[in-house]
């Protein structure tokens, strides 16, 4: 598994030498082409240049031997070469037709002016007037061209002109070695500054990654960690965590809180039927009537105490996947209306239904809807004089489900904390009903809240 400084420090590298290095061929490709052409033309510019020359030479002394003129021509061309800007590195020969230089001299010829001429003796006669060939020679290249005199008295020599690649590479071996230490000083240069920015970028996630594991093992205490500023989206990040941080650590204290109301919720109906079943079973309890049926009523009671923690976890850790369907709510309230008017009448309370003369479609999952509604009303049924009204209105796409009694109203200081697992105001009981409504609505992507109108309490629904 590669770290994030090996992910930005290779091809960051790979990159910086390979676009030099394909720059370098290019380079190499693109000068031989030049050169090559370059070399080709300047022979024969060469030609056209002392071809005046040439045949003045041919035109003088008529009368003197062939080799004395061929001689005195060929050092009157030398002249012209050289007073020139084509005779850098260019060699002049004039040749026999058995291949024989008569200019310059065997003695005066360099091993590798010989070695030259060994390898064109058979076929610098061929050769076409004018055109530039490239010869060979020992690893080495020659552009050539080939001038035939046209004259009586010398027929048999072939002026020759010789331009070796030598420069053209040397030149090109200095350039290529500028290249190369730009090249280096680069990748040194690119090593030191991939260095920083990944130190820039891993020091900082690997702080995160201490910050997670602390965090991890329930130490929510960050304010001692000190994460660069000057990035923006490790600022953001460090942000961020920071207020999952301050969630987690209101979700831990509130799962603490939670178990311990659980624990003491659980334990009072359970300490009360191990108190009557030890009764009965010691003989305390005469009539085991009365006994059972409190055993009975507190079994009744811890059962529904248990659904409810069930059906909390299941809305809170998001396992329960809502089933959507396009619904009248109208028709499911008039359903739960129908559903708690059992409750109503056990309570002796009135329970009112009022809807508007229009149907009210909405997505919804009738399932977790319905324990909202119930929960609700089965909360206002408790604190209600005489009434409780379930309404529902539409305004502006907004849909409010309204749940009111008409008692005394909800304590301004317990309004806040309604909807906490196990809260218990002043006139209130432990429980999770109100905890589970909240849950449902926001499963549905509603909102609840609670206040008070001028008789009694009020709990709105929002889709």
């Amino acid at each position: 598994m590669k770290s994030i400084k090996n992910k930005i420090q290779k091809p960051f590298l790979t990159l910086l030498i390979l676009i030099p290095l394909a720059t370098l061929i290019l380079f190499n490709l693109s000068f031989r082409i030049y050169s090559n052409a370059t070399a080709k033309n300047e022979l024969k510019t060469t030609i056209r240049a002392v071809e005046k020359e040439i045949k003045s030479e041919l035109e003088t002394d008529g009368g003197q031997p062939s080799e004395k003129k061929a001689l005195s021509m060929a050092r009157n061309i030398l002249m012209a070469l050289k007073s020139s800007h084509f005779s850098q590195g260019m060699d002049f020969y004039l040749l026999d037709r058995d291949a024989k230089p008569v200019f310059p001299s065997q003695i005066k010829l360099a091993p590798s002016q010989i070695a030259y001429l060994d390898v064109i003796k058979d076929e610098y006669l061929k050769m076409n007037q004018g055109t530039v060939y490239t010869i060979p020679v020992n690893g080495k290249k020659y552009f050539t061209i080939a001038y035939s005199l046209n004259n009586d008295d010398l027929s048999n020599l072939t002026a020759v002109f010789v331009l070796p690649a030598d420069r053209m590479n040397k030149y090109l071996g200095a350039v290529n070695l500028i290249l190369f230490a730009i090249m280096l000083l680069g990748i040194l240069i690119a090593i030191y500054f991939s260095e920083k920015i990944a130190a820039h970028i891993t020091v900082p996630i690997t702080r995160l990654g201490v910050l997670s594991l602390q965090i991890g093992q329930g130490d929510f205490d960050v304010s001692h960690f000190n994460i660069p500023q000057d990035t923006l989206e490790f600022k953001q990040l460090y942000d961020n965590i920071s207020i999952m941080v301050g969630r987690l650590e209101t979700y831990d204290k509130n799962q603490k809180t939670f178990l311990q109301n659980a624990s003491h919720e659980l334990r009072t109906p359970l300490m009360s039927i191990q108190g009557y079943a030890e009764g009965i079973e010691s003989g305390i309890f005469p009539d085991t009537k009365e006994a059972a049926q409190i055993i009975k009523r507190e079994s009744i009671r811890l059962n529904e105490l248990v659904s409810e923690l069930l059906t909390l976890s299941r809305y809170e850790s998001g396992t329960y996947k809502p089933q959507w369907e396009e619904v009248n709510l109208c028709h499911l309230l008039k359903d739960y209306t129908q559903r708690l008017m059992g409750l109503a009448a056990k309570s002796e309370k009135q329970l009112e239904l009022l809807l508007p003369e229009y149907d009210v479609m909405i997505q919804t999952d009738d399932v977790i809807l319905s324990q909202a509604v119930i929960n609700i009303v089965s909360n206002c049924m408790r604190y209600a004089r005489q009434k409780v009204t379930i309404s529902l209105e539409k305004k502006g796409g907004i849909v409010s489900l309204i749940i009111s009694d008409d008692g005394d109203g909800i304590p301004l200081n317990d309004i806040p904390f309604i909807f906490d697992r196990f809260y218990k105001g002043k006139n209130g009981n432990f429980g999770l009903g109100l905890a589970i409504a909240k849950s449902a609505a926001e499963l549905l992507n509603g909102r609840i809240k609670a206040y008070n109108q001028e008789q009694g309490a009020v709990f709105e629904i929002s889709f």
